[in-house]
């Protein structure tokens, strides 16, 4: 090796040393340079940027990353670790729109809680008043903010009456608020734009539209045929009646549970009804049968005593009482003004008005005209009106049903 180094020129040793001192001195301003950059972390809202450079100053440092700020908007927060290592975090500024006292308000922030800006701006906030955010949610870019008082007003829903206090605005706004769902057929009293005011009285009505298929029967109708072969008041059947059925589809509303509207939509006739014929009599009644009363409970008819046919449409059973007149004058006058007389009865006409045509069987057609304690009371349904006390002893006090004619 030494023999080959020396038969180096003096030229090639001089270049070889200047190469080696070139090197270790490079080395050392490596070093030199190393030692003195720092590792920047930049966080710039969602983006990252990392740098290695030798300025310290924050705003060289952005420049350098090619990152711009509003230094009258924006905030920079700057943390310095140990080995070289900085953060630099950038909160930009945005607009947050607060709506109170009856307009809107825009504020720029940088960050911070709804509380933070509320209490910043002295916005007004607590009981008596509705916020659409809650307090310690952050603040992002574009938030609108509500603070409203609250209006009492009373609700009536799913049978309960609940008086609730709402923010100001719409009953629809009033109705989410309060978390009640409306269904598309559901009707509310109030219109969903108008503005709820101190003491509004809003109905909800759930309505349901349900379709339903019902089994029904089709009544047997009758027809009438007269016979001069029967005497009056006598019938016979010629052809039974029997009724049919029918499959009914209807559509059928319900508010609040109840049906309110039944619309038919269609029917289907399972079993047609048999209609009835009936054979009446029209012959007189022979004098042979005076004497004998008729009632038939079929087409509602009397014949009496002398053969008159009485038609009636209701039956009431009660006790009958008799009284008569003690004068010789022409006795009282009934409630109704007339002279008492046979043939007019004491009712109450709180259950058979004065004027109420009746048949009592054993006294024959007669009419409401008086009244009196006994019937209003209700011990006595009817007291008949007789010429003497021997007959009202007679008849004494029976049950009997009354047809109303």
């Amino acid at each position: 090796m030494i023999t080959k180094f020396k038969s180096l020129s003096n030229t090639q040793i001089k270049r070889i040393l200047s190469l080696v001192l070139i090197i270790v001195l490079g080395a050392g301003s490596s070093a030199a340079v190393f030692g003195l950059s720092n590792d920047f972390t930049i966080t710039d809202g969602d983006s990252v940027t990392k740098i290695r450079t030798l300025h310290n100053e924050t705003s060289a440092v952005l420049r350098q990353a090619g990152i711009q700020v509003d230094e009258n908007k924006d905030k920079v927060h700057r943390t310095d670790r140990d080995n070289n290592q900085v953060d630099i975090v950038i909160k930009r500024a945005f607009a947050v729109d607060v709506f109170f006292d009856g307009e809107w308000h825009s504020f720029e922030v940088n960050d911070g809680t709804v509380a933070d800006l509320f209490a910043l701006h002295n916005i007004p906030a607590g009981d008596g008043f509705f916020v659409s955010a809650a307090m310690d949610e952050p603040l992002s870019a574009g938030k609108k903010i509500v603070v409203s008082r609250f209006v009492p007003v009373n609700v009536f829903i799913d049978g309960e009456n609940r008086a609730v206090s709402v923010p100001e605005g719409t009953v629809d706004n009033a109705l989410k608020f309060l978390q009640i769902e409306l269904s598309p057929d559901d009707t509310v009293s109030e219109p969903l734009d108008k503005v709820v005011e101190d003491g509004l009285n809003i109905t909800v009505n759930r309505v349901e539209i349900k379709e339903v298929t019902e089994r029904e029967t089709i009544n047997f109708s009758t027809a009438i045929k007269k016979s001069g072969a029967l005497g009056r008041g006598e019938f016979k059947i010629e052809v039974a009646g029997s009724n049919g059925e029918k499959d009914v589809v209807k559509r059928i509303k319900y508010v609040d549970g109840k049906p309110t509207d039944v619309e038919v939509l269609s029917e289907n006739v399972l079993k047609a009804p048999v209609n009835q014929v009936k054979i009446v009599g029209t012959k007189p009644i022979a004098k042979s049968r005076a004497g004998k009363v008729s009632i038939s409970t079929e087409d509602g008819t009397i014949v009496d005593e002398t053969g008159n046919v009485h038609r009636y449409r209701k039956v009431l059973t009660g006790v009958c009482t008799a009284y008569t007149n003690s004068k010789k004058d022409g006795g009282p006058r009934t409630s109704t003004g007339k002279i008492a007389k046979v043939g007019m009865v004491a009712v109450d006409p709180r259950v058979i008005p004065y004027g109420t045509e009746l048949y009592v069987p054993g006294y024959g057609r007669c009419v409401a005209a008086d009244t009196g304690g006994a019937l209003r009371s209700g011990r006595v349904l009817l007291d008949l009106f007789m010429n003497s006390e021997s007959e009202c002893r007679s008849w004494g006090r029976r049950t009997k049903n009354i047809y109303v004619l």
